[in-house]
């Protein structure tokens, strides 16, 4: 019978990697909406809404497949293990495109 074990501090790692993208998004968002409704968002910036979003997931999903076949070659019989590693490259990658984003938005913002 296989056994399901929790990793502890990684799991706790990714609910805090999930959280910072989650109030990096939201951050993002508000931005870029309050720019589009003020007419003072940079030019291309709502085209880069949308074509960044694919790459970025694409990659994202390599990465958490990679990272969560990585932790089954290591440890097959902790699939829990696997999922937590995928979910953190997965959150990784994109919360470095949202950072980034949000660092830009902030940027133009000061400037503005």
């Amino acid at each position: 019978m296989t056994r399901f074990k929790s990793g502890g501090a990684a799991d706790a790692a990714l609910m805090t990697g999930m959280m910072q993208l989650w109030m990096e998004a939201g951050s993002v968002i508000a931005m870029r909406t309050t720019m589009s409704l003020l007419q003072t968002a940079p030019d291309g910036e709502n085209l880069r809404m949308v074509t960044e979003k694919p790459a970025v997931f694409l990659r994202a999903q390599i990465a958490a497949t990679s990272a969560a076949g990585a932790s089954l070659m290591r440890h097959p019989f902790d699939p829990a293990a696997a999922m937590v590693a995928a979910g953190r490259a997965w959150t990784g990658t994109v919360s470095r495109k949202t950072s980034a984003n949000r660092r830009r938005l902030n940027k133009h913002i000061a400037g503005a």
